[in-house]
């Protein structure tokens, strides 16, 4: 479960690599004929685009241009319809995908193979044990597929709205009109679009306002504009004003990731190393009631650490143990993961007590993390390995912990079940480690070599590899 802010959280999954894999050439090989359906809507932000460097797809524009679409799109209106869609990615109804790239009536017809949604539709559902609904949050796929449907939404709506403006950002519409009485009107046709698909707007974020309204959140709008001196005295005066700006802001705005980003606004501020010390301790403030910003101040300290900077070592140690106590049994895996990584990354001890809670964690990354952990001395007990090692063997690496019996068997910390190499015996798994295939990546939680400090966590992007016996 990952931390979004608050109370709120976001269930996230690691694809599995085969299954995605075929999914992935199916969608390569009928690139063409996808992105005709995918592409084109005058409201889409996010068309699917493939890209040269970075991601392979990724959408249009990115949400740095959301505020130069509302310029354009705002201009000879007097009111905009703000709505997105209810638990977008989870409530995709995968039979929808033939719906949007054949129309429904031609997909109802037609359930063989032959046609190309079929299958599309058919490889999502083995990747997540046959469920019809929801389809996987991240995957450049997914964006693809989301397109797909969005882009018949959009179509609807404008054949019968011609002359509306606006954008769409993945699920996120902003639509602009002459009127209130247009934009309501408005709201009512794109229920019935959603519907045709089998998705619902969210009521709690749907609204219309009347124009001129900011581009941008007004706590946004604050912490950017905070200006920073550069003395050390005046230095540490600005660094508690802000954070007194941000502690107020966040506790006006629940919901909102407020504290991410005025720890992410630090980047670019040049730190005296006379109040290095206060830094890390603001920055600290923030993680245990917040720890969807812990990724952020790991990411701050880090990069100064990079710079020759020494950390407060026993502080963010006992923070990160503390984490681990607190949210191991609650299944928090994010929570856990990141505190695993700062644990790597700065080199600090996992103690006795998160040891142990650890050791229970049914989660691959977090598994991982902990195995890392103890092969480099990090850990101040032996590991209770018992309940990842049922993983290890063949069907293990069918099954949610996928990664887990993979990736151990490869790095050589966890024993296959009856002594045999069960990844070597597998095609395609075997394959893969022949090859030198591995999805997590250890220099990965070595940033003080210098450097961009790695992004925390998560083992690294699936590697591109091709596969036999698929």
């Amino acid at each position: 479960m990952h931390a979004r802010g608050g109370l709120l959280r976001r269930k996230l999954s690691i694809c599995h690599p085969v299954l995605y894999y075929l999914l992935s050439r199916e969608v390569d090989s009928n690139w063409a004929s996808i992105v005709s359906v995918a592409s084109g809507s005058a409201l889409a932000a996010t068309a699917p685009d493939k890209k040269s460097t970075g991601r392979a797809i990724d959408g249009k524009f990115t949400q740095g241009d959301r505020a130069n679409l509302a310029i354009t799109t705002r201009i000879g209106r007097r009111f905009i319809l703000s709505t997105d869609i209810s638990r977008f990615y989870h409530s995709i109804y995968t039979h929808s995908i033939p719906w949007a790239l054949h129309t429904k009536p031609v997909a109802k017809a037609n359930h063989t193979f032959a046609l190309l949604g079929n299958k599309l539709d058919f490889l999502v559902r083995q990747g997540q044990d046959g469920q019809t609904v929801g389809i996987p949050i991240g995957p450049d796929v997914s964006l693809v597929l989301a397109e797909l449907i969005m882009h018949r939404c959009d179509t609807a709506l404008t054949d019968k709205l011609p002359n509306i403006k606006g954008h769409r950002f993945i699920d996120d519409y902003e639509l602009s009109f002459k009127s209130r009485t247009e934009a309501e009107e408005a709201f009512h046709l794109l229920e019935i679009c959603l519907s045709e698909y089998e998705l619902a707007l969210n009521p709690k974020k749907t609204k219309v306002s009347e124009l001129p309204t900011p581009l941008e959140s007004a706590w946004a709008r604050e912490l950017k504009t905070f200006q920073f001196r550069t003395s050390k005295r005046s230095q540490a005066a600005d660094l508690e004003a802000f954070f007194s700006l941000a502690f107020e802001l966040h506790r006006n705005s629940p919901g909102e990731p407020v504290l991410q980003f005025a720890i992410a606004r630090l980047r670019s501020v040049r730190v005296d190393k006379g109040n290095w010390e206060l830094f890390q301790r603001l920055i600290l403030l923030c993680v245990t009631p917040e720890p969807a910003t812990l990724p952020y101040a790991l990411e701050q300290i880090i990069s100064r650490v990079n710079a020759g900077y020494v950390p407060l070592m026993q502080e963010i140690q006992d923070i990160l143990n503390n984490l681990i106590e607190t949210h191991a049994p609650l299944r928090h895996s994010s929570e856990v993961a990141n505190s695993l990584w700062g644990c790597l990354a700065l080199k600090l001890r996992v103690q006795d007590q998160a040891a142990d809670l650890v050791s229970s964690c049914e989660d691959s990354c977090v598994a991982l993390l902990a195995l890392d952990c103890q092969s480099k001395g990090l850990v101040s007990k032996p590991l209770r390995t018992g309940l990842w090692e049922t993983q290890m063997c063949a069907e293990g690496l069918y099954d949610e912990q996928w990664l887990l019996a993979y990736e151990a068997n490869v790095k050589g910390w966890l024993p296959s079940i009856g002594g045999a190499d069960h990844v070597r015996a597998d095609p395609n798994f075997g394959y893969l480690k022949a090859n030198g295939v591995h999805f997590y990546e250890e220099t990965r939680a070595s940033p003080v070599q210098g450097g961009r400090v790695p992004s925390p966590a998560l083992p690294s992007k699936f590697v591109q590899a091709s596969y036999q016996s698929v």
